[in-house]
């Protein structure tokens, strides 16, 4: 038996050799190496009954027990467990014989999630399990009672064999002093479901250092699947082990369109042009109906509802015609106004000096302008017009001022002499502001001293 320690001691040191610095939190192997005891006592006593009483307990030599497990998914794992020795049954008065027990088992944790273990790490098992342990001297029956080690004396029927089948169920903790190594303690109640007896159930009770390794990383970027947030596609470690397969700085597990480049703020898509007129919904105005860049992507409207799109109407704010877009009252004004200019082309008036005084030689063109006003007044009745007048900027503002409003009421009464309607025609005076031409020669004050003709209302 001490060979036997030896050599299984000598093939764990090169297991664990192999492995133990390759581990991590996450990898899903483990393997637990120690000793076990077996209480044979208790378990006859009841179940508890004598639980805690180690002088009933057959302790062998470390390691003696080994077990490897697999993380299965959740908080499940499963073992596969062995356990050997020279044990004796205190209870059935047996000494010294060979003990193998072996088998598979189901954990469950208790705390912690799939990827991360607490230091403190309670689990519950249930297993099932070969035992080798020679009872074949060993008949028991109404008419062969046994005088039991614990002083009992029983005679239900127990015929003694070497070979059993085992049913267990337990509790164990781990306590992680490192991500990948511990303490392991355990114990497990092992019975036979198949003799009506509880003659060859036990305790054992198990102690020794636990092993995690084996970590995985499918996709194999060197980041563990643990934590890779795409650990079946090769990624990034600035991403958690995503790719970033067009670049955008979006890994593609949070990238709507991972294959097309587009900021964050579109969720890693680009942005589209729904309505196709060139400009980008982000910056488009009216992303569903298209329009011209100078006006934000939107199409120009029609304000007054006229057929002429604002940008062309220039009265965008009530209806008209072509080819403007104006009212035909607008268009009327525009008319007149153009044919009033036509009547200031040569409407030169002399006064006297400083006067407001018309001189004789300017009557024909009175008449003339007076004809030419009629006119215009015989085909818009309700116009009425303004006489504007000016002068040079020689003397002060204010003299000015006076004068260009009696020169301007002089020759609205002339014109009104000459068949003009009173009331039609009104003075008004500027003085020196507004000149037509240069103050600085004699020609450009003659220039500026002048009476205008200007539309008032229709």
């Amino acid at each position: 038996m001490k060979k036997f320690n030896l050599a299984l001691g000598l093939v764990a040191s090169i297991f664990l050799g192999t492995n133990a610095f390759a581990q991590d939190a996450s990898n899903p192997w483990g393997l637990t190496i120690g000793a076990h005891a077996v209480d044979f006592t208790s378990a006859g006593n009841g179940v508890f009954d004598g639980f805690f009483d180690t002088n009933d307990y057959q302790i062998t030599p470390p390691l003696s027990k080994l077990s490897v497990t697999r993380h299965l998914g959740h908080k499940f794992s499963a073992d596969l467990s062995a356990s050997i020795g020279e044990v004796s049954n205190k209870r059935m008065n047996v000494d010294d014989k060979f003990f193998l027990n072996a088998g598979l088992g189901l954990r469950y944790r208790l705390l912690g999630t799939e990827v991360s273990t607490p230091w403190f790490d309670p689990y519950l098992r249930i297993g099932a399990s070969y035992l080798n342990y020679d009872y074949s001297s060993i008949m028991i029956d109404e008419n062969n009672p046994r005088t039991f080690g614990t002083g009992e004396t029983v005679n239900e029927k127990f015929e003694g064999g070497k070979d059993h089948f085992i049913a267990q169920g337990g509790v164990g903790i781990n306590f992680w002093i490192s991500d990948n190594f511990g303490i392991n303690i355990a114990s497990d109640y092992n019975f036979a479901p198949t003799e009506t007896s509880n003659y060859i159930d036990f305790f054992q009770h198990t102690a020794g250092v636990t092993f995690k390794f084996g970590k995985q990383d499918r996709d194999k970027d060197g980041i563990i699947d643990s934590k890779d947030a795409c650990p079946d596609v090769a990624g990034l470690p600035e991403f958690d082990g995503c790719p970033d397969t067009d670049g955008d700085g979006l890994p593609d597990n949070i990238d709507s369109c991972p294959r097309e480049a587009g900021p964050k703020e579109n969720n890693g898509c680009p942005w589209p042009d729904t309505d196709g007129d060139g400009l980008n919904d982000n910056i488009d105005k009216c992303p569903n109906q298209a329009g011209p860049r100078e006006n934000n992507g939107c199409p120009w409207p029609d304000t007054d509802g006229d057929g002429f799109n604002d940008n062309v109407d220039k009265c965008p704010n009530e209806p008209g015609v072509a080819p403007d877009g104006c009212p035909v009252v607008v268009k009327t004004i525009e008319v007149v106004k153009e044919t009033v200019q036509n009547i200031n082309v040569d409407f030169t008036i002399e006064f006297d000096v400083n006067k407001a005084v018309i001189k004789p030689e300017s009557a024909s063109k009175l008449d003339e302008k007076a004809n030419e006003i009629k006119e215009v007044l015989a085909q818009y009745p309700s116009l009425t017009l303004y006489i504007d007048g000016y002068t040079s900027n020689t003397g002060s503002a204010t003299y000015n001022q006076k004068l260009s409003e009696r020169r301007a009421q002089s020759v609205v009464n002339a014109l009104e002499q000459r068949g003009i309607a009173p009331g039609v025609l009104t003075a008004r005076g500027f003085g020196q502001d507004n000149p037509k031409c240069t103050n600085e020669t004699p020609e450009g004050r003659a220039c500026n001293r002048r009476v205008e003709v200007s539309v008032n209302a229709l």
